[in-house]
């Protein structure tokens, strides 16, 4: 249980850490005289899209995130753990 833990808190980490970007497809025309001149090869420069600035709030946030997963799942494991040394107490008696 504690592995399977382990491995999606890293799952988690690397997700965060490393955000897929998503790419977005751009809309083609459809009138007959841009049809004709896409079938030559052209070479379009693609605008340069400019870097999304991020908040140091945000990088904060993204910061403390693996950190709060973590001591979260430390204190289910730890909960559980003081559960079941109650449960044997409990049946010794």
């Amino acid at each position: 249980m504690k592995n399977i833990l382990i491995i999606i808190y890293l799952c988690l980490i690397i997700n965060i850490t490393c955000p897929v970007v998503p790419v977005q497809a751009q809309p083609v025309p459809a009138n007959a005289a841009t049809s004709t001149a896409l079938a030559q090869p052209t070479q379009i420069p693609l605008p340069e899209l400019p870097p999304t600035p991020r908040s140091k709030l945000e990088i904060i946030q993204y910061i403390l995130l693996p950190f709060a997963i973590g001591a979260s799942i430390w204190l289910i494991l730890r909960l559980e753990k003081m559960e079941r040394e109650e449960t044997k107490g409990n049946e010794r008696h």
